[in-house]
């Protein structure tokens, strides 16, 4: 039982293949829908995993693995498909970039990492509701869409703002 937050992650790792080729094809509705259970499936991987103290060093790892993948390959399809909001995109992918790159430097110095913090959690959780919203109503009014992708693009950037601390934080802690 003890592995079925990983199980869920790897779900995850897999079904995202799948939700690019819908979308590729720019069948939103099907691609929304799986879409739909890859972040159901992140909730119900990081609430069992809290709820019954399942929680991993490699599921540390392969959780934010599978959300960070997820993410950046959502907003690749919305870079190809909604080339307006591109200004918000490279902000999102930013983002990620930075989170891959800090938490990669903090296990190089042997840290341990710690879960995601509540406004990386609010972020992500944004972002994907606003990703199922454009994907599942793609006649969603523009004005509506735009204030969706900047609310993910401000989450996003305070997350980044608010994490600095705890990294420089980590990163002292490791050189000592």
């Amino acid at each position: 039982m003890r592995h079925i937050p990983n199980i869920l992650s790897s779900m995850r790792l897999i079904l995202l293949p799948v939700f690019i080729y819908f979308a590729l094809r720019n069948e939103f509705t099907t691609a929304g829908v799986i879409f739909v259970i890859i972040s159901l499936t992140d909730l119900l991987d990081g609430y069992l995993a809290r709820h019954n103290g399942w929680i991993s060093q490699v599921g540390k790892v392969l959780d934010p693995l599978a959300d960070k993948l997820t993410q950046i390959s959502v907003i690749i399809v919305f870079f190809i498909h909604l080339p307006q909001y591109r200004w918000i995109f490279w902000i999102l992918l930013g983002k990620e970039a930075l989170m891959l790159v800090g938490a990669g430097l903090l296990m190089l110095s042997g840290v341990k990492l710690p879960g995601a913090a509540m406004w990386g959690k609010v972020a992500t959780a944004l972002f994907y509701v606003t990703a199922v919203l454009v994907l599942l109503f793609p006649s969603l009014p523009s004005v509506v869409i735009t204030i969706l992708f900047i609310a993910s693009a401000l989450t996003a950037v305070v997350s980044v703002l608010l994490y600095i601390p705890q990294y420089l934080h980590y990163r002292a802690a490791a050189q000592h």
